[in-house]
């Protein structure tokens, strides 16, 4: 962004400053000419950043928002930054009505989530670096789910996928994955029927 601005940015205290080029403005605490402290900024790009700034940076408990052309301001991510990214515990919210609330490292989801998918699906367990990764839950549209381990996004390793048998019974089926592929897998016994007793003659 351009230094030459209108508005007093360069002390301490409460000021507002707006951008000559590119527009936007920030409006709340300065100290020693950076955002520091309680604050709002919004980019030429419709991008609306509410909350706390350290030297300059997003840092601590904030929202970001993004402005439509319709004037409502949607929602992007709502939860704690360090040093100008998503870090610690927050609530993402994506354009195709997906939903994630949990722990973030360095702008990724990392650590323990639960992700709202638009097409109905839940994911209940572990991230790293921004992908289903270790021990998790995943459920299915129809109820179906998978409980186990996960590497990279996707189903890898041992686990147990609980789904409905062609009798609407529940059917537990043991197995290991890869790639979401079940390589070997193992379903219950069916119970063996008493033999009917030899009728007497």
């Amino acid at each position: 962004m351009s230094n030459r601005a209108t508005g007093c940015g360069s002390a301490s205290g409460v000021r507002c400053l707006r951008y000559t080029t590119g527009g936007g403005y920030y409006e709340g605490k300065w100290l020693h000419g950076h955002h520091h402290g309680y604050g709002v900024k919004a980019s030429g790009r419709g991008l609306i950043y509410e909350g706390q700034w350290r030297s300059g940076q997003r840092h601590g408990y904030g929202t970001l928002r993004r402005q439509c052309h319709d004037g409502h301001a949607h929602r992007l991510y709502v939860g704690q930054w360090l040093d100008d990214v998503r870090c610690g515990e927050g609530k993402q919210y994506y354009e195709d009505g997906s939903v994630y609330f949990g722990q973030w490292l360095h702008n990724e989801r990392h650590g323990r989530g639960i992700q709202w998918h638009a097409d109905g699906r839940i994911y209940v367990g572990e991230w790293q670096h921004d992908a289903m990764h270790g021990r998790g839950v995943l459920y299915s549209a129809n109820g179906n789910r998978y409980v186990g381990e996960f590497e990279r996004g996707c189903k890898s390793g041992t686990g147990v996928y609980y789904h409905e048998g062609p009798h609407g019974q529940a059917v537990q089926q043991h197995g290991i994955w890869s790639d979401d592929i079940c390589k070997t897998s193992m379903l219950p016994a069916k119970p063996k029927r008493n033999p009917k007793p030899a009728a007497e003659s």
